[in-house]
């Protein structure tokens, strides 16, 4: 800013007197000077009136490359865009395990990872997804699979052999209360979000060995918390006869980062909503599927890795072979689903790909596929 201003206050009409002024000295000077002084004089003034010129030819130039319109700017912004890694999905049953997924109506957010590491679709632990909106669903399986392998699984948990289910409107949780013998148990529940993201579910009716638990425990002054010890839980808690569960602590990778918004029961699925964050405007301007594609995984800008190849400035979207129904995705064997689908590259160098649904992997034949390119 310092050069710049200098050439702000320095216009060519000035400068111009300072040179002439300087240019007519010698003649001053030598009547005072005499003629030995004449030719040092002379030979000083002459440098003098050059460098100012140099010196002003120099900062005009400069004034005019500040006020020519900059590219710089606009690269920067767009290398910028295309260094953070996006991605959109939709219509997607996002599996948990071999057996069960989260039915992804949309989610959009930012892949992140590890300083200097790169997403690797192989391993989904090695990037998590800052949702900056999304509706994701869960039937009474996903979830009982969400509790029986990630918040109770441990040795000593209290809570065993857990079955959900989502009954007019309800959760429905049946299983084994561990306190000293085997207790089987119903608790009826409607969540209840919190303002720190947790579902609250307060049993609206519990039985244990058949009776109405609520009553029998508060005749003994107990309440759920002594019933049941959840130290141990990951994303699991209990206070009073409340039941807290941090449903984005009990996903498997990849960890997605947000906030909820809204839960709701609708029908047989426990639907949560992210709370929409304003970079999600990028979606719809730099981050844009191909029109026409309903149930997918598209990944843009950043680097990403998958199989043996990395990708930068990634442009990949993931297609539904048969779109009459979710693309059923399983991150941990994704490759036979691609190998089963076919590939293609656009001329921007872009990367499309058809996937077959995980669940119906066993009736394509994965060697005729590949004996077929």
């Amino acid at each position: 800013m310092g050069r710049w201003s200098y050439a702000a206050h320095a216009p060519a009409d000035r400068a111009h007197d300072v040179q002439l002024r300087t240019v007519l000295a010698p003649r001053a000077l030598v009547a005072e000077g005499g003629p030995m002084r004449r030719p040092l004089t002379l030979l000083l003034t002459t440098l003098g009136a050059l460098a100012l010129a140099w010196q002003h030819t120099a900062l005009a130039r400069a004034a005019i490359h500040r006020d020519a319109p900059s590219t710089t700017g606009r690269a920067a912004t767009r290398a910028g865009s295309d260094t953070v890694l996006w991605m959109e999905m939709r219509n997607v049953d996002l599996h948990i395990n071999r057996k069960n997924a989260m039915r992804v109506r949309s989610l959009r957010g930012q892949v992140l990872t590890k300083p200097g590491a790169v997403a690797w679709l192989d391993d989904p632990a090695s990037f998590r997804i800052r949702a900056t909106s999304g509706v994701v669903a869960l039937d009474g399986d996903a979830i009982t699979s969400l509790l029986n392998e990630v918040a109770f699984n441990y040795p000593g948990a209290p809570i065993t052999n857990l079955r959900v289910t989502i009954e007019n409107g309800s959760v429905v949780q049946r299983g084994t209360l561990h306190k000293g013998v085997a207790l089987p148990f119903q608790m009826w529940s409607v969540p209840v979000l919190q303002p720190d993201g947790r579902l609250r579910l307060h049993p609206d009716r519990l039985k244990i060995l058949g009776v109405n638990g609520l009553a029998l425990m508060h005749a003994l002054g107990l309440h759920m918390d002594r019933m049941m010890d959840l130290g141990k839980a990951h994303g699991a808690s209990v206070q009073g006869d409340d039941i807290y569960l941090d449903p984005l602590q009990i996903i498997p990778p990849p960890v997605v980062e947000g906030k909820l918004a809204a839960v709701r029961v609708e029908g047989a699925f426990l639907v949560q909503e992210f709370a929409r964050t304003p970079d999600d405007s990028i979606f719809g301007t730099f981050v844009v599927a191909d029109s026409g594609s309903r149930n997918f995984v598209y990944f843009r800008g950043g680097s990403l890795r998958f199989g043996r190849l990395t990708m930068t400035d990634t442009d990949l979207l993931i297609h539904d072979v048969d779109e009459r129904d979710p693309l059923d995705l399983y991150f941990a064997e994704y490759n036979r689903q691609l190998v089963a689908g076919h590939t293609g590259n656009l001329p921007n160098l872009g990367l499309r790909t058809w996937m077959v649904d995980y669940g119906k992997l066993e009736t394509v034949s994965l060697e005729k596929t590949f004996s077929r390119r």
